[in-house]
């Protein structure tokens, strides 16, 4: 039903507003680009190869990024972008967020109005309609909504591959080839002291994800026990051992860790990408739709109820509501994720 809906939509919108027939920017003439992105921490830091390669197509353009203030850091230091606009007025997951804030949406429309390229990775009717309303010169994105007729050039069908791919594959309209290039962070030579040799992360963005802390309790005792310094790390509600630093400082932490654990969070594929051990526990989502570092150990329980090959999360995501007492975290042996860990150690200590 909702892709005969969006087919509707498209089918309407297309006929109402057709696609003026612009050809595509050429490099010198594009001054300025806009990117709008905005989903979760994970999926800011999956799009950064796609702004490598925007910048490497236009070199001479300045780039800014619109996005959520929870990824402001995944951006911060990022030598492709010129500005990082923050707005959390756009709601991209009804299920989390309330409502968007029309009238700041219009405002920050006005705002990005007179650039040249306006990219689009959100893929939400209201990111859309910012992408309408900003009036760029030329667009790209797309919507499994059926409101990509509102971008000059639109991915569709959007298709099921992994997110770094499909973000690649929307500059790939605008000319842009990001190649082999992999998601980054930039953190300088940011360090913090006495870092502990397993760095124990707690927390993660919904419910659905979260393993049962005891369970990292337990795992932080075993190794305890065996003279190994461990830390729980979490944010201001988690609880953890540490708590109010920020993603930035939690990786820079991890940094000098000899193994880190994380759940499926944005901040567990940023230390992975940095070349620390790390213990990825996933549940509700396909770690197939992600990427893999050579360092990362991937723990996941596949059950009837899982996510299909094809699929990026399983039936409960949305609507944030599982019907099988989320087995497939609760049922997530202790002793399965200590052997990763241990894993971990080996090669760290080579």
């Amino acid at each position: 039903m909702k892709r005969l809906l969006a087919s509707l939509i498209h089918a309407v919108g297309a006929a109402l507003f057709p696609r003026r027939g612009r050809c595509a920017p050429s490099p010198e003439n594009v001054r300025r680009i806009v990117v709008t992105h905005f989903h979760y921490i994970g999926d800011v830091f999956f799009a950064t190869p796609a702004i490598a390669a925007l910048k490497r197509r236009f070199p001479d353009a300045a780039i800014d990024a619109v996005v959520k203030s929870r990824a402001r850091e995944v951006l911060l230091g990022n030598p492709h972008l010129r500005k990082i606009i923050c707005f959390d007025g756009l709601c991209n997951d009804r299920t989390r967020e309330s409502r968007t804030d029309w009238r700041s949406l219009f405002t920050l429309a006005r705002r990005l109005r007179g650039c040249d390229l306006l990219v689009d990775f959100t893929g939400v009717p209201a990111s859309c309609a910012l992408a309408a309303l900003a009036r760029p010169r030329w667009s790209v994105g797309f919507s499994r909504a059926g409101f990509g007729f509102v971008f000059d050039r639109e991915l569709r069908p959007v298709p099921e591959i992994p997110l770094v791919e499909r973000y690649n594959a929307v500059a790939a309209l605008a000319g842009a080839d990001a190649g082999a290039l992999m998601p980054a962070v930039y953190l300088g030579k940011d360090t913090m002291p006495s870092p502990p040799d397993i760095l124990l992360h707690v927390g993660a963005g919904f419910p659905l994800k979260l393993w049962p802390v005891g369970n990292f309790r337990a795992i932080a005792e075993h190794f305890r026990a065996r003279g190994v310094r461990v830390a729980l790390v979490g944010g201001p509600s988690d609880p953890a051992e540490i708590v109010g630093l920020t993603l930035r400082q939690v990786a820079a932490l991890a940094r000098g860790c000899r193994a880190y654990v994380g759940l499926d969070t944005g901040l567990t594929h940023i230390v992975a990408s940095l070349g620390v051990p790390t213990v990825a526990i996933y549940g509700p989502t396909n770690p197939r739709f992600l990427p893999r570092w050579p360092n990362e150990r991937v723990v996941w329980t596949e059950l009837a109820c899982s996510a299909r090959e094809d699929e990026q999360h399983c039936a409960a995501v949305p609507p944030m509501r599982c019907g099988y007492q989320q087995r497939c975290m609760q049922q997530l042996d202790v002793e399965r994720v200590i052997q990763e860990i241990n894993e971990c150690l080996a090669v760290s200590s080579i």
